[in-house]
């Protein structure tokens, strides 16, 4: 047998093939699952990140076969937002608006107010737009006071 024994053996005891290297610390930490957000059977989860010692609370979703994410900076608003989108999926139409919380609340502002005077949205918008047309820079409630 060789007086110098196993290479294998020999090797093992050598600070190389001791060695790991270090982790390194990230500059993004992930703080996990924070909570699901369920209606009925569609469940959105909202993830608590932390980047840059600030707390943001992300929303993870698929839409059309791609994943969708979402961060709010409170978790009223993520909550808000997930139940909005739990109860899309459950009704099938995930699809179809894109609009924004911002932009869907003054959807629903807008609707609110036109409820009152029975004109769809429609209507109002080509009549507004017509009367925008014709009173240039003039105020149209001043026009219309004038008659």
């Amino acid at each position: 047998m060789n007086e110098g024994g196993d290479k294998m053996v020999t090797n093992a005891g050598t600070e190389s093939a001791t060695r790991t290297k270090p982790k390194r610390s990230r500059a993004k930490k992930k703080l996990g699952l924070f909570l699901k957000v369920k209606f009925a059977s569609a469940v959105v989860p909202i993830y608590r990140t932390e980047s840059k010692g600030r707390v943001r609370f992300t929303l993870s979703f698929y839409r059309d076969g791609r994943r969708m994410r979402k961060m709010f900076y409170t978790v009223e608003s993520a909550k808000k937002e997930a139940l909005f989108v739990a109860q899309r999926i459950k009704s099938g139409m995930q699809h179809v608006t894109d609009l924004k919380p911002h932009e869907r609340d003054s959807f629903k502002a807008a609707i609110a107010m036109l409820e009152k005077t029975g004109i769809p949205l429609v209507a109002a918008i080509e009549d507004y737009t017509r009367a925008r047309e014709l009173a240039g820079t003039e105020s149209l409630a001043a026009m219309a006071s004038v008659n």
